[in-house]
């Protein structure tokens, strides 16, 4: 527990912790009145059992964590105009870097006439396969919190919305615009993680193609329609890579560790659904360039539905 103790004696992280509790004992407070917030959320506890003792030094037998995610939604002006805050917190027994917090949305959304304003941090999901999200890259992942891909870090951002109706056509769609000031590096699991490689990554030595670094501005648009049974949508991506390459260097202990490095890429992904009774046929495809040779790379599936 010593690494629990270090961590909480860190103001920032006693402050978080604060902040989550406080969001979580609100919903208790009755409130009615007209635009009053809404609060919701939820804590978990987990516990990592290993059957085999530890690979490398320092790394313990067994783990425990605890996570929290309030969040708190307000709207006014008949809901043309809202407020979501969402905080998270975990708290780690063996890692130091899965104690972390973030977070994961604090926007402000604005509903008009031609169009929809969002401004601040947000998680936005793009994708209908499950088995791999690929054209799914506005967020960074969180992958210290989760192994699967699933969690995902808050991303700040300028976000417009515009329909595309027209009177003599009808619905032709919509378009969703994304300016990215600040890029989030991937999180990753910390020398005493027991689920990491043989070589731990070092992220204080990070490396970007961008002279701008984390601040290079990145651009995603997105066009979306549903025709009959059909929802389409393509998407364009140009900006810093979500996934870094790695280099091997030494940390400053002299120890060998994989230094990340983030390049310029450009992605074109394609999202297709077909829903036909209780089945949906599923399609994910992308081309990207500036990781190597341009790739494309697709995945499909299907879905049924049973109601009980």
């Amino acid at each position: 527990m010593t690494s629990v103790i270090q961590m909480t004696k860190n103001p920032f992280i006693l402050l978080s912790a604060a902040l989550c509790l406080l969001f979580l004992s609100t919903p208790f407070l009755s409130s009615t009145a007209d635009g009053a917030g809404e609060f919701s959320g939820y804590v978990a506890a987990e516990a990592d059992l290993f059957a085999h003792g530890p690979s490398h030094p320092g790394q313990k037998e067994h783990a425990a964590s605890i996570s929290i995610r309030p969040e708190y939604y307000r709207e006014w002006n008949g809901g043309d105009r809202s407020l979501t805050f969402a905080p998270y917190l975990r708290v780690d027994s063996a890692d130091t870097e899965r104690t972390h917090f973030d977070i994961r949305e604090l926007f402000w959304y604005s509903v008009r006439e031609k169009y929809e304003l969002g401004i601040g941090l947000r998680q936005v999901f793009w994708g209908v396969t499950e088995s791999q999200h690929l054209v799914d890259i506005v967020n960074q992942t969180d992958a210290v919190d989760s192994l699967d891909g699933e969690e995902k870090l808050g991303a700040p951002m300028v976000s417009l919305s515009v329909p595309l109706d027209s009177t003599s056509i009808g619905d032709l769609g919509t378009i969703d615009i994304y300016l990215l000031p600040w890029f989030r590096e991937r999180t990753f699991v910390g020398k005493k993680g027991r689920l990491r490689g043989a070589t731990p990554v070092d992220t204080d030595q990070t490396e970007y193609e961008s002279g701008a670094k984390e601040h290079n501005i990145d651009i995603a648009l997105r066009w979306s329609r549903s025709i009959g049974d059909y929802e389409i949508g393509l998407s364009y991506f140009t900006g810093t890579a979500r996934t870094p390459s790695f280099r091997t260097g030494t940390d400053a202990e002299g120890d060998t560790v994989y230094i990340p490095r983030y390049v310029q890429i450009d992605q074109a992904g394609l999202e297709a659904q077909k829903v036909h009774g209780d089945w949906s046929l599923k399609l994910e495809a992308i081309a990207r360039s500036g990781q190597g040779d341009v790739y494309g790379a697709w995945t499909g599936g299907f879905e049924y539905t049973m109601v009980a």
